[in-house]
């Protein structure tokens, strides 16, 4: 039975763009085992890159959020591989580093979160390959090479639309951003900005990639987005959900704190998913539960499996630039 909380969200997302699932997931059992997983990792992460001379300290005698935020504000983008659940394409490297660990499947299949995207995609649910993995660490923390980078990873993420890094076979999957915080996200440390209503035109805005006269910038540029812009803070366990056209950014991280969170993207079984012979698995099925990806082990053969095929017969970058626009030049 769909709730009228339900047909409020369903309702929003499909006339303004965006909307705010609070409390659709437990803090305490939903994201803290995936803190403490990256606790581990980064542990050990940081115990190899130091005993091989690549880092020259351990960031000793801090919890869990204050290391990461030390690790990835002394290193960038460095070691960042280590800890994003997305490869992008640029490398044919089959043994590219990646964040393939159980907990991180567990929140992609959580019960809780599926439970919240139906009454988006419906019964048959899958997801897409396109994550993004975002350790925003204070801005003022950053040396001056990444506050300039355009990534939008690590530090403050310009304007863009999601449908941007689909190839054009996707253009008509009903894909939804799923964006997921995991400490409290607020206007302070660097909360997203939506422009309500921006996906309705039905088509991608201008996008340009770094060039000669802006070396730092990549996506829509600020000057023809909406004056019209609304923040969105978010605790923990609150979940955003944004249509792929919805235009977006995130405001600079000026606090004292970290602002971490993954974007991720699910779709209905069956349709494209537009990411370069990457599959979409299928996470929740009603009609044949059989197809479900049940298992962490599945996942991590899967993303081997395609790095391996990409290492053998390459990559190509399928991200839709606005190159011959003037205003991009």
């Amino acid at each position: 039975m769909v709730t009228a909380e339900e047909t409020r969200s369903a309702t929003e997302l499909r006339e303004q763009g965006y909307t705010v699932l609070r409390g659709a997931l437990n803090p305490v059992e939903d994201i803290q085992p995936l803190i403490d997983e990256y606790g581990v990792v980064l542990d050990k992460l940081i115990t190899s890159l130091h005993s091989e001379g690549k880092i020259p300290h351990q960031f000793l005698g801090l919890p869990t959020l204050d290391r990461l935020a030390a690790f990835v504000a002394e290193t960038g983008d460095k070691f960042f591989e280590h800890l994003s659940i997305h490869v992008a394409f640029d490398s044919v490297d089959a043994n590219r580093p990646m964040y393939l660990h159980p907990e991180m499947f567990n929140l992609l299949r959580n019960p809780r979160l599926l439970d919240s995207l139906e009454q988006f995609l419906g019964p048959e649910i899958a997801v897409n390959s396109l994550h993004i993995t975002r350790i925003k660490p204070p801005e003022k923390s950053l040396s001056e090479s990444v506050q300039g980078s355009p990534n939008g990873a690590i530090s403050k993420t310009l304007w863009h639309q999601d449908l941007w890094a689909f190839q054009t076979d996707a253009d008509d999957t009903k894909a939804i951003t799923v964006w997921v915080p995991m400490v409290p996200a607020d206007e302070e440390n660097g909360c997203l900005l939506v422009v309500p209503y921006s996906h309705l035109p039905g088509e991608l805005a201008i996008h340009c990639k770094p060039s000669e006269r802006r070396p730092g910038f990549k996506g829509i540029p600020d000057e023809i987005v909406s004056d019209q812009r609304v923040a969105v803070p978010c605790e923990v366990g609150d979940v955003l959900i944004l249509d792929k056209l919805t235009q977006h950014s995130s405001l600079e991280n000026t606090s004292n704190r970290l602002r971490w969170s993954f974007d991720l993207r699910y779709q209905p079984v069956g349709q494209s998913p537009g990411q370069g012979g990457r599959p979409a698995w299928t996470a929740r099925s009603h009609s044949t539960p059989g197809s479900e990806m049940g298992s962490f082990e599945e996942w991590e053969t899967m993303w081997r499996r395609i790095l391996a095929h990409e290492a053998e017969v390459g990559v190509t970058d399928h991200t839709r630039f606005s190159l011959d626009n003037p205003i991009c030049v």
